[in-house]
């Protein structure tokens, strides 16, 4: 991905694609660095994850897009996406909205709260 908002736009949308595809690693992959224990913790947590979204919203997770122009940029290396800027929006994600926090680290965006 660029190293750009745009870029991390497009991260944000692959993570949601695979939140909703239930795709262990690329979901690990981006994440990873907001968990305390990384990888490890990232990939015992994140199955539970899956079992809480209905089928409705592993539906909709899979159609996300980010609106671009509400993507924040704080500076060269991180960008902020509140949840204004995800649609659609997966039920239990709408009930309890989410701001990202995402930082260009080793050449990739990536989740980091």
């Amino acid at each position: 991905m660029a190293h750009t908002p745009d870029g991390a736009a497009s991260t944000m949308e692959d993570y949601h694609h695979a939140l909703g595809a239930k795709d262990l690693e690329t979901v690990c992959r981006i994440t990873a660095p907001a968990f305390d224990g990384g990888m490890k913790e990232c990939r015992t947590l994140t199955p539970m994850q899956f079992g809480m979204f209905s089928e409705d919203d592993l539906k909709k997770l899979k159609l996300t897009r980010v609106d671009r122009a509400k993507v924040q940029s704080k500076g060269p290396d991180k960008v902020v996406v509140p949840p204004g800027a995800i649609s659609p929006q997966a039920a239990m994600m709408a009930a309890d909205p989410k701001t990202f926090t995402m930082a260009w680290r080793d050449g990739a965006w990536v989740i980091i709260a």
